[in-house]
């Protein structure tokens, strides 16, 4: 009985023929892919934007300049200067902060126009090398978002890169307050690298745009900025030198609302505790109860003044105004005490002494009326005096730093 081969089972040519048919779709899938990539990055260029493209060899480790330190310019555009923190050491500021340097190995064939910005995705610069961007005594930097964070990227001339962002940037500040609130303080916004010294890194002057007239917010302190000095744009550390740039900002603490709520009323309560000199000592509800007022205020003024007072390791100048106040008050009261012993003392004596005639008591009594009167007289000579020199040292001596060069 003869035998019939009747070839390979169904199931093998069903499985050759999803073998070719999966072949073929790659092969498409691939062509297709290559050719997307070839539109995407024309002239094999690892990355294109807009016609501004990175060739395939870019190394976004290395720096653009190998051989010399690259240039960097930072751009700060104050919009307001929305809180001075006397208690944290602060200064809060909303504005445009601004970094440009210049990638060299940026290719394009688009028509490049001297001065013209072209505007560039903000993903450009995943690819891109950045410059490492350090603030000194920073706090706080906050990128504002709307849909997405508030940032651009424009090339300019061809091969220099621009990134601007709007941001509230916090930065501390290391202010004194001794003579607080006739006070001024510098602070410096410094922006170096965080680990390129100047052999790698060259920071320029900083350009600064700020308007104190057009802030929005009520300060304690009016502010004058400006950029930074030549010497303190070097700073030394770890026996190297960085490139340093950034602003200088004055802090001018505004004194007339200081000068009309303490030390004005306070200066003239030690004025009206020379009236108590005029007095006489036999009035002792008039004179003690005025003196007494005057002090409880005074001392009611110290403790406000000394709550609102931001921190210092010794005495501010307003809470040595008023303890210099206190004392001139305390004094009137200690010396209509002792003219009250004094009389004190007289009538005690004369108790002692044997009975004296009706002339000789008046006597007596005119010539202690006469001394109290005296003592009063040197009183109301004296203090003023004293106060005055007080004045004539306090002021000068606390508004010598003002405007100086700090």
């Amino acid at each position: 009985m003869s035998t019939y081969d009747d070839g390979p089972p169904a199931h093998i040519h069903i499985s050759v023929i999803m073998l070719i048919t999966n072949v073929f779709f790659l092969i498409v899938i691939q062509s297709k892919m290559s050719l997307a990539v070839d539109e995407a990055d024309p002239n094999g260029m690892l990355k294109c934007v807009l016609g501004w493209c990175l060739p395939k060899d870019y190394q976004k480790l290395e720096s653009p300049a190998p051989d010399e330190p690259v240039h960097v310019d930072i751009n700060v555009e104050i919009l307001d200067i929305l809180s001075v923190n006397d208690k944290e050491f602060s200064i809060t500021m909303s504005m445009y902060f601004s970094v440009m340097w210049q990638e060299s190995r940026i290719e394009t064939n688009n028509t490049i126009e001297p001065g013209f910005w072209y505007p560039v995705s903000l993903e450009f610069l995943q690819d891109l090398w950045i410059p490492n961007v350090f603030i000194y005594n920073l706090k706080s930097f906050a990128n504002a978002r709307v849909l997405k964070r508030l940032a651009g990227v424009w090339i300019i001339n061809g091969k220099d890169v621009f990134y601007n962002q709007f941001s509230t940037v916090t930065f501390l500040c290391p202010m004194r307050f001794e003579r607080y609130p006739l006070d001024e303080h510098i602070c410096k916004f410094r922006v170096g690298s965080t680990n390129m010294d100047i052999n790698y890194m060259r920071f320029g002057e900083t350009t600064l745009e700020y308007d104190e007239k057009n802030r929005n917010t009520i300060l304690d302190y009016m502010v004058d900025a400006k950029t930074l000095r030549e010497e303190d744009r070097i700073f030394l550390y770890a026996g190297q030198n960085y490139s340093v740039t950034g602003i200088e900002m004055r802090l001018s603490r505004h004194v007339l609302k200081y000068l009309y709520i303490y030390y004005l009323p306070s200066g003239l309560f030690v004025v009206v505790s020379w009236v108590g000199f005029l007095i006489p000592p036999e009035v002792v509800p008039g004179r003690m109860a005025m003196l007494i007022t005057l002090f409880l205020v005074l001392t009611n003024i110290f403790n406000i003044v000394t709550t609102n007072s931001p921190n210092v390791e010794g005495m501010t100048a307003i809470a040595a105004w008023m303890l210099v106040c206190i004392f001139f008050v305390f004094g009137a009261l200690v010396g209509y005490a002792y003219l009250l012993w004094k009389k004190k003392k007289s009538c005690l004596k004369r108790k002692r002494t044997r009975k004296q005639s009706e002339d000789e008591g008046k006597l007596r009594q005119l010539r202690k009326e006469d001394y109290r009167s005296k003592v009063d007289d040197v009183f109301l000579v004296v203090f003023p005096i004293m106060f005055l020199v007080f004045n004539l040292i306090y002021w000068p001596m606390c508004l010598s730093s003002r405007h100086g060069d700090g």
